[in-house]
């Protein structure tokens, strides 16, 4: 017999859900003439994001590192040469060996003087080893124990296991700042999945780094909000110093933030109306809505060629029949797809925009409602030649191991199995 407080709770939840399935169906089905304005309006993609109040800062000495042997080693030489403190937002935080020895490198400095603070999401109690449902343990026990001051953001406990919105509200950013000089944002996280070395199925993914008193100023800022919002030990920001960096070039920065939204969507369309010639989009999980097809055709009928490399080799059923349900459907509005096949059977994590080859943006939202509307993500944009090669670079070489979907491929992929994995999916994907 289900008692009535239990009975509540569900209503309250199946309500949510339907709600939001509504909302998700009808979001933004003004897109395409919401597109058409903005080009009308603005001369370009510089002026649209400033005008979105999306802020720039100056920087220099870019890198990308593309899997878990790149940025776990430069993770530890960034740890070992750090003076003053490390902040890093992390999404998930899981047990690997790799792992282990990254907290055990903070844990070190710490002893030596270097304050450490890391935000976690409580996804990191959620995760499962690929193809198989068994969970792979959360780190954050294993911080604790070494000493690690950590919060968990919007932990999944209590009250909120009964709020949709308690769920949903994640915090899906991977960012490190280093002394007020160096910055890192990306797909990668502490965790299984990303830190394990491609030739044993580790993601392939992206973390890029600048150096920049600005962008350190405005990620410091960003963290100890978040840490305020969820930890009685406060953190003043005037604690943490900022060093001088170099002053190369502008990178723009989309941070969905704790009480604003709409970066992501601003991100996207800005790429879908000033793109001129050619889009390229890298993502793994693309959980279409009406919205996120709308600002494909819009490109496409300005004679835009749109381009999405999707991956093969998803960790779980419900990511790949979720994502490939959607193939059909970008075909349809007028996109290529390419398919990601890993020689070593990596999963394509990397979250990538380029348009005409001059322009682009690495960070961690996927192509999705979730990622607009309900997460907290952080994307770095560029367009000096000196980050742009490197970026280029890494999709030249993820092409290397691409395939055309055709749209008969992408039929087989219709089913009412892939329909109900990705209608799950546009809520926890």
């Amino acid at each position: 017999m289900i008692d009535t407080k239990t009975r509540q709770a569900t209503i309250k939840r199946l309500t949510g859900l339907a709600t939001l399935a509504v909302v998700v169906l009808v979001a933004g089905c003004a897109s395409y003439g919401k597109l058409e304005r903005y080009e009308q309006q603005y001369s370009g993609s510089s002026e649209f994001f400033t005008d979105r109040g999306e802020p720039s800062f100056l920087a220099g000495d870019p890198a990308l590192y593309m899997d878990g042997r790149a940025w776990s080693e430069r993770a530890l030489d960034l740890i070992a040469g750090a003076n003053d403190y490390i902040l890093i937002s992390s999404f998930l935080v899981t047990s690997i060996p790799r792992q282990e020895e990254i907290f055990d490198a903070l844990a070190a400095r710490r002893l030596e003087g270097v304050r450490v603070y890391l935000i976690v999401d409580s996804a990191s109690y959620y995760r499962t080893y690929p193809m198989v449902p068994l969970a792979v343990p959360a780190a954050i026990p294993m911080a604790k124990a070494r000493g690690i001051p950590i919060i968990e953001y919007n932990p999944i406990r209590g009250s909120r296991i009964f709020t949709l919105l308690g769920l949903l509200n994640r915090d899906h950013r991977k960012f490190w700042v280093i002394d007020g000089q160096t910055v890192v944002a990306g797909g990668q996280n502490i965790d299984y999945d990303s830190l394990r070395y491609p030739e044993d199925e580790g993601c392939i993914d992206g973390m890029m780094e600048f150096r920049s008193a600005g962008l350190s100023t405005f990620l410091r800022d960003s963290f100890i909000r978040t840490w305020n919002a969820y930890s009685i030990d406060r953190l003043d920001p005037e604690t943490f110093l900022i060093r001088d960096g170099p002053t190369d070039f502008p990178v723009t920065v989309f941070d969905q933030g704790l009480s604003s939204q709409g970066q992501v969507t601003n991100m996207f369309d800005g790429f879908f109306t000033f793109a001129k010639e050619e889009v390229w989009l890298v993502q793994c999980y693309t959980y279409l809505t009406p919205s996120l097809i709308d600002k494909i055709r819009y490109a496409v009928g300005r004679g835009v060629k749109v381009n999405f490399i999707l991956s093969d080799n998803h960790i779980a059923t419900r990511f790949v029949q979720g994502s490939f349900y959607g193939m059909r459907d970008l075909i349809d509005a007028g996109a290529s797809i390419y398919l990601y096949e890993s020689p070593n059977g990596s999963l394509l994590h990397y979250k990538m925009i380029m348009a005409d080859g001059l322009w682009a943006s690495v960070g961690s939202a996927n192509y999705n409602f979730r990622s607009q509307s309900t997460s907290r993500e952080l994307s770095f944009l560029v367009s000096d030649p000196e980050p742009m090669a490197i970026i280029r670079s890494g999709l030249d070489d993820i092409l290397t191991w691409c395939r055309p979907v055709s749209r008969d491929e992408a039929s087989r992929y219709r089913g009412m199995s892939y329909f109900l994995q990705n209608l799950l999916m546009q809520f926890w994907g």
